[in-house]
């Protein structure tokens, strides 16, 4: 009915597409060590103070965009900060897990470029970052009430001091 070849051709692309499907539903250690960070996801907005180290507070209005890209191998995060209805910064985040270290790595971009990496855990749903020197971090975790809670401390020689949190509410899809 067949020719040999034929049949040989059928069954070589049908053990491809099988094993294309397959694969696409094996999910590397990147892709599982950033989906745990799925609690980060979403449309968040709300009140941030800005901390000075002269003991004045600054308010200001927070929007974050955070979503999975490249497979759900990254984690992007896209922050806008208002102040008087005016945007005063913008910061553009990817985060990836390096399996080599056992870390995650937050690398926050400015307009300027690359401000500086912090290494990354997860512990118990929070994520907490630090510079490589240890005199800054940054904590990420979730509220009893589903907020988003972040907030960034400097090591003084008082100990750490926060510079600044915001306490964000998911924003509903349009």
């Amino acid at each position: 009915m067949f020719p040999n070849a034929v049949k040989s051709a059928c069954l070589t692309a049908t053990f491809l597409f099988t094993a294309a499907i397959e694969a696409q539903d094996t999910k590397t250690p990147e892709q599982t060590a950033i989906e745990k960070l799925e609690f980060l996801v979403g449309e968040w907005e709300g009140p941030g103070i800005s901390y000075r180290q002269d003991g004045t507070e600054s308010q200001y209005h927070d929007k974050e965009s955070v979503w999975f890209d490249v497979q759900k191998s990254l984690l992007i995060i896209q922050a806008r900060g208002f102040r008087g209805g005016r945007q005063t910064y913008g910061l553009h985040t990817v985060i990836n897990y390096d399996v080599e270290t056992g870390h995650y790595w937050y690398n926050p971009y400015t307009a300027k470029g690359v401000s500086r990496p912090f290494k990354c855990v997860l512990e118990a749903q929070e994520f907490k970052c630090n510079v490589e020197d240890g005199s800054y971090r940054l904590t990420f975790r979730r509220t009893a009430d589903g907020s988003w809670n972040e907030f960034g401390e400097r090591k003084t020689e008082a100990g750490w001091q926060k510079n600044f949190e915001t306490i964000l509410k998911a924003v509903p899809s349009k």
